[in-house]
């Protein structure tokens, strides 16, 4: 008894170390994130959590294109990295979010009718302004997430 007693506090500075690391960490994501276009800054740490549960699988770990379903897909996924390099060095965030919200239509990400990401996050029983706060703020994070890994342009 007397030994879980002495490590019981132990365990609890770890674990409000660990805390104190990850807020940390999300506070140094969130101070090099860019302003977003509407002034509103935008986590890309948040917005590489949502990468990994969304995006990865077409468009690989690093955003390359290269995800473990490109092969089977009729058109090469973007290579979202390159997004700048190709847009004269300039990042293309308004296009980016268009893409990601449905605004304009990408053959990969699914009709129109049904698309496959444009209201992902927002079910119709939960269609409020609130929800749609959310939303706004969830693909603002990923806008941002792609911005932070954009390739240098490559000299010619």
């Amino acid at each position: 008894m007397r030994d879980r007693q002495h490590r019981t506090p132990v365990l609890g500075w770890i674990a409000f170390s660990a805390l104190v690391a990850l807020a940390g960490a999300g506070a140094f994501a969130w101070a090099q994130t860019a302003p977003a276009e509407d002034a509103t800054q935008y986590s890309s740490f948040n917005g590489r959590q949502t990468f990994r549960s969304f995006c990865v699988n077409c468009h690989g770990t690093e955003g390359l294109g290269d995800g473990y379903l490109a092969t089977e897909l009729k058109t090469r996924p973007t290579n979202l990295a390159r997004l700048a390099a190709k847009a004269d060095g300039v990042y293309p965030a308004d296009r980016v979010r268009a893409s990601i919200d449905g605004t304009v239509a990408v053959a990969g990400h699914g009709m129109r009718e049904m698309p496959v990401w444009g209201d992902v996050f927002i079910w119709p029983e939960e269609d409020t302004p609130e929800r749609r706060e959310t939303v706004k703020r969830k693909i603002g994070e990923l806008v941002e997430y792609i911005r932070s890994i954009q390739e240098p342009a490559k000299k010619p």
